[in-house]
């Protein structure tokens, strides 16, 4: 039983990798269309690139096991299938629930390390993420100054330049048009330049030679003022496109640990029945004061209050909408409370179930796999596609149920798990008892059709 133990977890493990290996190949390129062109206008550099992928990677990697557990099964199982191994495993008196065994025990200590991963790894790895993103944002576009071609990335400045030598960072022809803010538009021109950054790259100086300067008088704006220098430097601040790293103790949903989360909801809940006692202690000073009738009321008023009676009506209804303001105040509270302790609740929920899911896909894996009697990587590709959209449309339909409080958080991220694992265990059955579930004489049927067609085409011809 040892060998066939092994045997099975080593026909696993090949089509595992390469499920995990495609899959995520095909995440990567979806994110790397989707920062392109963050990376290219930032000009990062292949560290900082490389920092990105890396801690994006974690979430990637937390998607992409589970369904590689879907693909291992579905092909490992077929393929056993097809050569008739399981037929001869079941003559020598091992049920398909023996040969199935290896693979849940492999995928159960699978799911563990995925729930020691979501809540250890993934939150610090989202959290930096973030981070990161943020700050290549905020980081200014990179720049390179090319002749003949206007540079407007400093502010204030725009500075185009006739001739540009890269070796001794030497200029000619430079023209610079300065409207900074709170200063007197001006164009400089100059015959010649020189360009060099400060220690810390932050500030461009530019030294220029035999040039002009053109600005509006300041006195009579219909005259402007032409000053000719020898040597001029203009000073640009603030113009060096380093990455800036920062750092927040703010962490949002999916940058936290089940537990950190479970003690947020319990600060949350308490608030949420500070707030409904709150409610209770107005309700009930009101029906009070209700119960004490108009007479207790108007012996306290003054005697001009007691006489014009539409006064007092005015009073008592302020106080009832000031009263009402309140209870309105803490109900939106206690609303507002509520869909955050279900939010945080559904991603607590989600660091289980989808790593449990590696369990559900190996019992819904398994028989298919041996049902459909066809190993091939397009098979197992197509039906591992095909159940993990089912199950990723269950969470992600679950999830916007729950943030809308029609659906608590447990059923929103575990009903795919049922419903998916009560579909593989009817299936197991029905593998044991060798029922033809899932018949492809269709396709091979369909296939035929094709090449006949294909052969007759080419007879004509």
């Amino acid at each position: 039983m040892r060998l066939t133990t092994k045997y099975i977890l080593t026909e696993l493990i090949g089509p595992f990798l390469f499920g995990l290996a495609v899959i995520t190949f095909v995440l990567i390129m979806d994110f790397i269309l989707d920062i392109l062109n963050l990376i290219i206008s930032k000009g990062l550099d292949w560290k900082t690139i490389l920092e990105v992928f890396a801690l994006n990677l974690a979430w990637m990697l937390a998607l992409s096991v589970p369904m590689s557990v879907l693909v291992a099964a579905l092909m490992a199982f077929g393929r056993m299938s097809a050569d008739n191994e399981i037929t001869a495993l079941n003559a020598c008196g091992v049920p398909l629930y023996r040969i199935v065994a290896p693979a849940l025990l492999a995928s159960a200590v699978l799911a563990s390390g995925l729930v020691w991963f979501n809540n250890e790894i993934l939150p610090e790895a989202n959290h930096q993420a973030r981070l990161l993103m943020t700050d290549i944002t905020q980081k200014k576009p990179a720049w390179n100054l090319e002749p003949n071609v206007f540079i407007d990335y400093f502010e204030g400045y725009h500075l185009l330049v006739k001739k540009v030598d890269p070796r001794t960072s030497r200029l000619e022809d430079v023209t610079i048009y300065d409207h900074r803010e709170g200063a007197l538009p001006r164009t400089i021109i100059a015959k010649r330049g020189r360009m060099e950054f400060s220690a810390d790259g932050n500030n461009l100086h530019i030294f220029l030679e035999e040039g002009e300067i053109h600005e509006p008088d300041e006195e009579d704006p219909t005259h402007y003022r032409r000053l000719t220098f020898s040597k001029q430097t203009i000073n640009i601040t603030d113009v060096g496109g380093e990455l800036v790293r920062s750092y927040s103790d703010y962490r949002g949903d999916r940058e936290k640990s089940s537990s950190q989360m479970l003690e947020e909801n319990r600060q949350k809940r308490g608030a949420l029945n500070r707030s409904r006692r709150k409610i209770q202690d107005y309700v009930r000073t009101a029906a009070g004061s209700a119960l004490e009738g108009d007479i207790g009321r108007t012996e306290s008023l003054p005697r001009a209050f007691v006489v014009n009676r539409r006064r007092a009506a005015t009073l008592a209804l302020n106080d009832n909408r000031n009263l009402l303001r309140k209870i309105e105040y803490e109900a939106t509270q206690m609303r507002n409370l509520s869909r955050q302790i279900n939010s945080l609740n559904v991603e607590v929920h989600k660091k289980y179930s989808i790593p449990v899911a590696c369990l559900v896909f190996v019992l819904i894996g398994a028989p298919l796999g041996v049902m459909a009697r066809r190993g091939g990587m397009s098979t197992g590709l197509g039906l591992s596609l095909l159940f993990f959209i089912l199950y990723w449309a269950f969470l992600i339909g679950g999830e916007e149920l729950a943030d809308r409080q029609f659906l608590s958080a447990f059923w929103a991220m575990w009903s795919a798990n049922f419903l998916i694992g009560a579909v593989g265990i009817i299936l197991l059955v029905k593998s044991v008892r060798e029922t033809v579930f899932i018949s492809w004489e269709w396709l091979d049927r369909l296939t035929s059709k094709f090449r006949k067609s294909a052969s007759e085409d080419r007879g004509r011809a």
